[in-house]
């Protein structure tokens, strides 16, 4: 979808063409590489765990079999230019698109198997697998944030990416948290060209943002 700007004789003309394509390229992309991600990390868990104690794979698969990953749902804001996509990249994503700005948010969430390691590392792993499958990346910010739930304010971390999609250079920030006890990896995405990605927008979405069904608080 192209947002067109026709320029009368004598105006500047219009440094570039607005498309949301290579954004809604890059969610996609993204929703792909958190739904692998712990997935990855748990893999490389249960092989490590494998070599050092033959009976410790089996009890650990029980136990996750058993348990019952955490319903989870969202609010969001109402923000200004941002419809709902009615194609999201999967069934398990809330897409809100910005078609003049080019600019996409995401809140998602995946069922995720409990890798026995603490939230803290389970979470850093899934975004460096995350990124690592997103391919050309650069992260240059992470730091501890959180995600409004109705359990409390869940620990979490934002990533700061610069990215990039076919000739598109895009600005990335993901907000993740790896709940083992509720079995589930949930997250804030906000994706728009690069230089044109609002940091007070971004912070006031999140704020205004409530995740629901999930339990875990601290890391």
């Amino acid at each position: 979808m192209f947002v067109r700007h026709t320029d009368s004789p004598g105006e500047p003309l219009m440094p570039r063409t607005v498309t949301l394509r290579p954004a809604r390229a890059l969610a996609i992309a993204a929703s792909g590489a958190l739904a692998v991600a712990t997935l990855a990390s748990c893999a490389g868990d249960s092989d490590d765990d494998a070599t050092a104690s033959p009976t410790t794979g089996p009890a650990t698969a029980t136990a996750t079999a058993a348990a019952e990953p955490a319903t989870v749902t969202w609010d969001h804001p109402s923000v200004e230019g941002y419809v709902l996509s009615e194609e999201p990249p999967t069934e398990t994503v809330v897409q809100l698109e910005n078609t003049d700005l080019a600019c996409i948010y995401q809140l998602t969430h995946e069922v995720i198997p409990d890798a026995g390691i603490d939230d803290s590392t389970y979470t850093d792993t899934a975004i460096d697998n995350a990124t690592s499958a997103l391919g050309e990346v650069t992260e240059t910010e992470r730091e501890d944030s959180a995600i409004p739930s109705d359990a409390g304010a869940l620990a979490a971390r934002e990533v700061t990416l610069s990215a990039r999609s076919g000739s598109q250079e895009l600005d990335v920030k993901m907000l993740l948290r790896a709940s083992s006890a509720d079995q589930v990896l949930v997250g804030i995405v906000h994706i728009c060209p690069t230089g044109t990605l609002d940091e007070a927008g971004w912070d006031a979405f999140v704020a205004g943002t409530t995740l629901h069904g999930t339990t875990a608080t601290t890391f």
